[in-house]
């Protein structure tokens, strides 16, 4: 059985049996994008059904492969007490995510900088983490980072603290995890206020993280070139970039743009032979429970359901250092989102319904 993408094969099955498929449709098309060529049903009783028997067939295909692949060849989890004396900047922390990674941080021992754009919230985490770690080391940053000039003395300002503190201007681990939100419907007769939202969240969540991870890796760099010892840039991404819903246009563009961007700067270290001194790790995240995804996801679909899909955020925040401190290439979070990047793969148009019919049933308002 093989499949066409613009009549060029992408994959090829052999036949395991001779009930494998067998009583499946001639050709099948996907969504217009995917044809698959297989045998003529005996029966038309089972014409109306070899859709969905394919899609659940690749669906188990690949969740067997992921439980495979997890069991075998999972990254071992290290401790968080390999935090202690790291020097590290946390953008976003004054709620969510970041606030969180800023106590665990604290915990462990670690040197921190807190960035956001509010002042009295990022006082009350640093008051926190003083009482978590009474001889805490900490600095709060007031910043935009959709401004350069706010990147650059962010940057500036935590390799000057660092350097005070223990004698060490370098940063160890930077965690690029704030974000621009914006979850409405387009307004098509007016096309200037929809350039200028994606021109926001663009500058924040995709500008703002790129001058960053540059401004930050002259401090990263060294001549020691221990491959035991390395620094780390974490990124923090969204499965919205993979599946998108129409009201989520910007902040979904600005995910997939952070996506390809941090995949191409890693094949760049690499290519620069930097890739053993620093590490990216992309994390692909789902719905989180914190204050903004609820000020959003609230809104517009029923409670029962946002409980039902939101993850602990201080789990969530555990599991991202760890996949930092480990060197992680990707992180999934939930594991299983990655399934959801192979099926857009093979189905984009059935990905693409499936978003659409969320829009359409689910969001209430």
């Amino acid at each position: 059985m093989i499949g066409t993408y613009n009549s060029l094969p992408i994959f090829n099955f052999r036949p395991i049996s001779n009930n494998f498929l067998f009583k499946m449709g001639r050709k099948l098309k996907i969504m217009g994008t995917i044809d698959l060529h297989i045998k003529k049903p005996s029966n038309g009783f089972f014409e109306q059904f070899y859709y969905y028997k394919i899609m659940l067939y690749i669906i188990l295909i690949l969740i067997l492969s992921f439980t495979i692949i997890k069991s075998f060849f999972g990254y071992n989890v290290p401790s968080l007490s390999k935090l202690k004396g790291k020097n590290v900047i946390i953008t976003g922390a004054s709620t969510g995510i970041g606030e969180e990674m800023a106590y665990i941080c604290a915990k462990n021992g670690a040197n921190i900088v807190i960035a956001s754009r509010r002042t009295n919230l990022l006082e009350k985490v640093a008051s926190e983490c003083k009482n978590i770690s009474q001889n805490q080391s900490i600095k709060i940053v007031t910043c935009d980072l959709k401004h350069e000039e706010d990147c650059e003395n962010l940057i500036n300002s935590s390799v000057e603290f660092f350097n005070e503190i223990n004698n060490k201007p370098e940063i160890d681990i930077l965690i690029l995890n704030h974000a621009m939100t914006l979850f409405e419907h387009m307004e098509f007769n007016n096309p200037k206020l929809m350039v200028e939202k994606l021109r926001n969240i663009t500058m924040s969540n995709l500008i703002g993280f790129a001058t960053l991870s540059h401004l930050t890796i002259p401090h990263m760099i060294s001549k020691n070139n221990n491959k035991k010892e390395f620094k780390s840039i974490i990124v923090l991404s969204s499965l919205m970039s993979i599946i998108s819903l129409g009201m989520s246009w910007a902040y979904s563009t600005s995910k997939a743009a952070i996506n390809s961007y941090f995949i191409s700067l890693n094949e760049e270290l690499e290519y620069q032979e930097l890739h053993n001194q620093i590490k990216i790790t992309l994390c692909h995240l789902g719905s989180i429970n914190t204050i903004t995804m609820r000020s959003h996801t609230d809104k517009y679909f029923q409670k029962w359901l946002v409980d039902y899909m939101v993850l602990n955020v201080e789990l969530t925040a555990k599991n991202i250092l760890q996949s930092g401190l480990n060197g992680q290439k990707e992180f999934w979070y939930p594991s299983y989102g990655i399934l959801l990047r192979y099926a857009y793969g093979i189905f984009p148009g059935i990905m693409r319904r499936i978003g659409f019919w969320i829009q359409r049933y689910l969001i209430t308002n």
